[in-house]
């Protein structure tokens, strides 16, 4: 949760939270932007480009293919995907209570498959077996674009 928020000195947006879901964490003054060392834009300079929003905001209500209801509320963000999960697309995956954003990289089993996280900083690294009722789509959170985008995406036929 958001407590309060401040413009640094040096003129970065930061923003005070409360972990409410994990009680042991102290609250604390997080930047909402921060750079991704690993973005190709850091290493030629374009600072811009290889800033990342360190927040996200609630997951909006998403379905899967056939769920899809005929009306939405007014105003409602809508995410819909396929069940048919493929290499490459971008997903989070729930582990431990968390979301982490990672890259299916292979499918092991009809119901399981291979993810990479992140690196870090915008991740924990690594490789994972995943369930697919585990996954969700990964969005795009940034704010500077003005709208979230689905990174992952459908393929046809059965998985």
């Amino acid at each position: 949760q958001i407590i309060d928020m401040r413009v640094t000195e040096s003129g970065h947006l930061e923003y005070y939270l409360e972990y409410i879901d994990y009680t042991e964490e102290e609250n604390e003054w997080i930047r909402v932007f921060q750079k991704n060392p690993l973005s190709p834009a850091c290493g030629e300079g374009k600072s811009s480009e290889s800033t990342e929003i360190m927040l996200r905001p609630a997951f909006p209500h998403w379905y899967r293919g056939g769920q899809v209801p005929a009306r939405f509320p007014k105003n409602e963000l809508v995410a819909s995907v396929c069940d048919t999960w493929k290499v490459g697309d971008k997903v989070d995956w729930r582990c431990s209570d968390c979301y982490w954003t990672a890259e299916i990289i292979r499918l092991n089993s009809r119901d399981v498959v291979q993810v990479m996280l992140l690196d870090p900083p915008m991740g924990e690294g690594g490789q994972h077996p995943a369930k697919k009722k585990d996954l969700r789509p990964a969005l795009d959170w940034s704010i500077i674009k003005g709208k979230r985008e689905i990174l992952a995406s459908c393929s046809s036929g059965s998985s």
